[in-house]
């Protein structure tokens, strides 16, 4: 038996928001289907109880463990779940924490400090949108972090932590996530559509910043300029759950324009598609985005965040300004229309998504940097990252 395998997996906690479907739960999922179990136990912590992916956690082996913080961002609640993480990190010997998103980060770095085990890796997967206290708590955690990630190059920070910042694109399952022709019709009969029905669809979280109401505004031209067998799928949850639909019926497409709500079976969804659409305000690097190239489907983006690294103008996919919907109708309907085009940029998305974007590689990554942090020197990385940025 070699070394390595006689060697005790380090344990890494992770600190998801939520438990609900979005992209940094995706991610999340993919990062502990790959992850290398010889080497690495993880353990999910949750500040929030509830959240429809806690049984593909469970089932995927991997402990969970739930805190029950509440909505104020200093409190009792807090506090307590800091000492309950704290304990925690010394009896399962935590090594390494990665956190997503600025509250929980927070619990996972006063935890590390507490129980004086833990370096703390921060991710950073969308565009920063706190403003006020919120956003200083978050641009804290990134200068108290050992070490930063995060999946684009629009998102590396400034200053002293761009040095200890790793860009590691998202990564998709190019298995799962692969061109299904073959189920096309049963996909399309589940959703109540015809052979003859254009379907462009999206998914994401039903908020403003993913700006799915653009979405359904260049649907509404569409419908005038000529596509009378458009429907248009959006896949996903969120604060603008009733908003959207009151809108499609304001805009007169109510019978266009089908609410799926959060899927378990994304591949099958797309498999349905004629073209997808991503219309954020602001982006990271989308796993929507990157799971619907690798389907193989025609892509139309804003060109914000990190999608412009991700789609190569009229190579993979088509690029429009973001809040624009003209140019978003545009884009849709010349793919709509033209399927020649539409399968030239799907086949070259599919080959761009399998040679750079793969869900094992980027693990690979994520587990090189793991280690390091796991090997650097004791706790105090991070505090003097922070005081060499002058902010402690």
């Amino acid at each position: 038996m070699s070394s390595s395998s006689k060697e005790t997996p380090r344990t890494v906690a992770f600190f998801p928001p939520r438990l609900v479907s979005g992209g940094t739960q995706r991610h999340l999922l993919e990062v502990l289907k790959f992850l290398d179990r010889r080497r690495f136990r993880p353990i999910v912590i949750s500040a929030k109880r509830g959240g429809e992916l806690r049984r593909a956690i469970e089932a995927s082996g991997v402990e969970l463990v739930r805190l029950d913080l509440g909505e104020r961002v200093v409190s009792a609640d807090m506090i307590r779940c800091v000492r309950q993480t704290a304990a925690l990190f010394r009896t399962r010997n935590v090594e390494v924490v990665q956190c997503f998103q600025w509250r929980p980060a927070l619990i996972g770095i006063a935890a590390a400090r507490l129980a004086r085990r833990g370096r703390v890796v921060a991710g950073r997967r969308s565009a920063p949108v706190e403003r006020g206290v919120r956003a200083l708590l978050e641009d804290l955690v990134v200068r108290l972090a050992d070490r930063v990630v995060v999946n684009a190059e629009t998102l590396r920070p400034r200053g002293a932590a761009a040095a200890r910042t790793e860009v590691i694109p998202s990564g998709v399952d190019t298995e799962l996530f692969r061109p299904h022709p073959e189920i096309r019709a049963e996909a399309r009969a589940r959703l109540g559509l015809s052979a003859a029905d254009r379907v462009v669809g999206t998914v994401g979280r039903l908020e403003t910043r993913k700006g799915t109401a653009v979405l359904l505004e260049a649907a509404a031209r569409l419908l005038k300029k000529g596509l009378p067998d458009l429907q248009v799928l959006v896949v996903g949850d969120g604060p603008l759950r009733d908003e959207l639909p009151a809108l499609a019926a304001r805009l007169g497409i109510i019978d266009h324009v089908t609410m799926l709500g959060d899927r378990s079976d994304v591949p099958q969804v797309l498999a349905a598609l004629d073209v997808f659409v991503l219309p954020s305000r602001t982006e990271g690097m989308s796993n929507a985005l990157l799971e619907a190239m690798a389907t193989a489907l025609p892509v139309v983006a804003t060109a914000v965040g990190g999608n412009p690294e991700v789609v190569s103008a009229e190579m993979t996919g088509v690029l429009v300004p973001p809040d624009d919907v003209m140019a978003m109708a545009d884009a849709v309907m010349r793919l709509a229309t033209s399927p020649i085009l539409a399968a030239q940029l799907g086949a070259a998305a599919r080959r761009t998504v399998e040679e750079r974007y793969g869900a094992r590689a980027m693990v690979r990554r994520l587990e090189a940097v793991y280690a390091a942090v796991a090997d650097a020197a004791p706790l105090a990385v991070g505090c003097a990252a922070a005081a060499a940025d002058g902010r402690v």
